[in-house]
């Protein structure tokens, strides 16, 4: 599964910005707050199509993943929260080669090894997000579960940063299209960031955000806020890998923010992506489905 982690994880993109004045409701927050004690569930399904025929493979390769992230909120210092984040499962299907093959992180043994190698590097990784009382994210905690194995037992540079990397991609994904100051419906918001991706390093991100309207998801109130954006090597990732983003990459989708609980309960994204492997392009098209559940 060539580049995976950078299929997956160039949807995972925070997009905030000032808001602008619109109707004569009350503004709210679209943050989220972590509850001390709660346990949340979130699910999330990504397929994934590549065109690798510019790379002289066969025209298609495709995977379908469900991974399933556990996070448990306890009570951090001065009443902040630490919320640890865990890769619990994940199962699909791809097609490597014209091959279709399945897999279920509960029994790899009839799997590729490459599926073997990619599903084991993510099951089970964890790492602690530090907020403070006001719910503001202050760092990343407790990553070393993610560094790759070395033979001298002694951790990379580059692991420890692909493993910050991948933590902090997760929490802004939780962030995905909300703004950072409270808005109405009808307002909208512009952000142009700068993200870094593990193997692909950093992408310019131009996103713009619209609060749409105040609508009934599984009973309860939610914020529905649709966004789209483009996406762009950054001058310093531009010819310095051998995988980058290329130029016309974009991405669009919804999210519905509950109001209540505080939390993105549904998002629905899809990117038109191309990769440039060496100056080669590769068409990449890839969907992203999520849902997240309070246990308790």
């Amino acid at each position: 599964m060539p580049h995976a982690r950078l299929f997956h994880s160039c949807l995972l993109l925070l997009a905030a910005a000032p808001h602008v004045q619109g109707q004569q409701e009350a503004p709210a927050e679209l943050r989220p707050r972590w509850e001390a004690g709660a346990r949340y569930l979130q699910e999330t399904l990504t397929e994934t199509v590549t065109d690798l025929s510019a790379l002289g493979s066969k025209p298609e390769q495709g995977m379908k993943v469900k991974q399933t992230t556990r996070i448990e909120v306890r009570p951090g210092e001065e009443g902040g929260k630490l919320a640890r984040v865990t890769f619990t499962a994940m199962s699909g299907e791809a097609i490597l080669d014209g091959k279709r093959q399945t897999f279920d992180s509960s029994d790899l043994v009839s799997a590729s090894p490459e599926i073997r190698a990619s599903v084991g590097r993510s099951l089970g990784q964890s790492f602690v997000l530090v907020y403070d009382k006001e719910d503001r994210f202050v760092e990343v905690r407790d990553s070393s579960s993610m560094l790759p194995p070395t033979e001298d037992g002694q951790p990379k540079l580059e692991g420890i940063a692909e493993a910050a990397e991948v933590a902090e991609l997760f929490r802004r994904s939780l962030e995905m299209g909300l703004p950072k100051t409270a808005v109405r419906s009808g307002d909208h918001w512009t952000t142009q960031e700068e993200v870094r991706f593990p193997s692909a390093g950093a992408v310019k991100v131009e996103l713009r955000a619209r609060y749409e309207a105040q609508v009934d998801y599984l009973g309860r109130p939610h914020a529905k806020i649709s966004f789209n954006g483009v996406m762009k090597p950054s001058e310093e990732s531009a010819g310095a890998r051998p995988v980058t983003l290329g130029e016309g990459s974009k991405l669009f989708g919804q999210v519905l923010f509950d109001l209540g609980a505080a939390m993105t309960s549904f998002g629905a994204f899809r990117a038109d992506l191309t990769l440039d492997v060496r100056g080669k392009k590769v068409p990449v098209r890839q969907q992203v489905t999520t849902r997240m559940t309070r246990e308790g």
